[in-house]
């Protein structure tokens, strides 16, 4: 694989944009080659504005684009099985925003296909590769704060836009837990694994479209570690903390707006009084470089996952998600 990486971006909506402007932080690794959209103004004026070499109409036009090396879909929820199936029938390797799919078959289904190809593909939870959940993650391993006995986290925003928008509409996969609980799943499945139990509520709007949702995990003592537990809140109603807590036998860990963490409060010991050591965190950008930077040194290694967001990672939290969106269903009066 060559030192710089020809990147296709496919949509040129906000979250393309804000990846875009993060890959051009990085000139000496990453190349932007394409850009493509269902629209053709919308691509051109897209590839204009972040500096793309190419814009093409349709995303069949990116995927055959020979410089292209790794395609990131940055479309709708409902899109990416599709966008993924073509640009895999066209040998691309793949970086697909998070959720990877709908439901956790589609998946499946996507990581065969890329394993029988020998191609690379990672779903973009991008907090993964975030330098300071990567030290939280160590400082747990190491034992600094016990055992862990419960994980809480949350995040949600007051939503105030029309009904037609993508976060409200059942054909686009609206709702909070697919667009907002894939961030506290994937941040508990780091931690703890797949959950054994997942019991869900939550509201749904007329259009069946779930709004505010709450899941109690259980996990079951294994491979040494004790029986835990885990909450994890999303909504569109109100505006939650983004904030994520792992309470130990022996300690505290604490991260505030997990999304772009500007620090982690580490309390060691059961004195709640004690004064967490506080560890800084900085990241350039809009914070993407560094699941960019991740995907090109995979891509470099001939590697066809990531450690940071493995495949099995991937479907254990789709598994999770399908398990809580299904509880929130059961539970509507």
């Amino acid at each position: 694989m060559k030192d710089r990486i020809g990147w296709g971006i496919l949509g040129a909506g906000h979250i393309a944009g804000v990846f875009a402007s993060d890959l051009a932080l990085l000139p000496d690794e990453a190349e932007l080659v394409a850009v493509g959209s269902r629209s053709k103004a919308k691509a051109e004026e897209f590839a204009h504005q972040h500096g793309f070499a190419r814009s093409y109409g349709s995303y069949a036009e990116l995927a055959a684009d020979p410089d292209v090396d790794v395609v990131y879909i940055a479309s709708v929820h409902s899109d990416h099985f599709e966008s993924a199936r073509i640009c895999l029938e066209a040998g691309k390797s793949l970086l697909i925003e998070k959720p990877i799919t709908v439901s956790e078959p589609r998946a499946k289904v996507l990581i065969a296909w890329a394993r029988q190809r020998g191609l690379f593909l990672m779903e973009a939870l991008w907090t993964r590769t975030n330098p300071l959940i990567r030290q939280a993650v160590d400082l747990v391993a190491a034992g600094e704060i016990g055992q862990i006995k419960h994980i809480s986290a949350s995040f949600g925003f007051a939503f105030d836009g029309p009904e037609t928008h993508r976060l409200l509409d059942p054909e686009q996969a609206g709702g909070g837990v697919l667009d907002l609980g894939v961030y506290p799943v994937h941040l508990t499945e780091l931690f703890l694994g797949e959950p054994d139990r997942v019991v869900g509520y939550g509201n749904v709007t007329a259009a069946d479209v779930d709004t505010h949702a709450s899941a109690l995990l259980g996990y079951f003592p294994r491979d040494g570690r004790p029986a835990a537990t885990a909450s994890v809140t999303c909504s569109l109603e109100a505006n939650l903390p983004t904030r994520l807590e792992i309470f130990g036998t022996n300690g505290q860990l604490t991260i505030d707006e997990f999304i772009r963490p500007p620090e982690l409060a580490l309390r060691r010991g059961t004195d709640r009084d004690a004064k967490p050591e506080i560890l800084i965190g900085q990241w350039p950008g809009g914070g993407y470089t560094f699941q960019a930077q991740e995907v090109m040194r995979c891509l470099r290694a001939g590697e066809q996952f990531s450690p940071m967001v493995p495949w099995e990672s991937t479907l254990a939290s789709m598994r999770t998600l399908d398990r809580w969106i299904a509880g929130v269903e059961v539970a509507q009066p």
